[in-house]
């Protein structure tokens, strides 16, 4: 997988696009941190712009990956 960010993009700004685009009146933030398994507040302050731990981006990739490629968390393999 290959990320493009422009010059003044920074990798937290386009998971922050990536999060906000999954989210909608079914899906919402706190479904979004359960999936992720990282607490509402944590998840939420990030999303907002505050600086938070990397155990974030870690948790979005776990999940980005398997809902966009299918891949499985043990072994990076596709799902079927």
């Amino acid at each position: 997988m290959t990320i493009y960010l422009s010059d003044d993009q920074q990798l937290s700004d386009w998971i922050r696009k990536e999060m906000n685009s999954k989210l909608c009146k079914r899906y919402k933030i706190t479904h979004l941190a359960e999936d992720m398994n990282v607490h509402y507040a944590k998840l939420y302050r990030f999303i907002k712009g505050k600086n938070v731990g990397s155990e974030i981006y870690d948790s979005f990739f776990r999940v980005y990956l398997r809902h966009n490629y299918g891949l499985d968390n043990q072994n990076s393999q596709p799902s079927y």
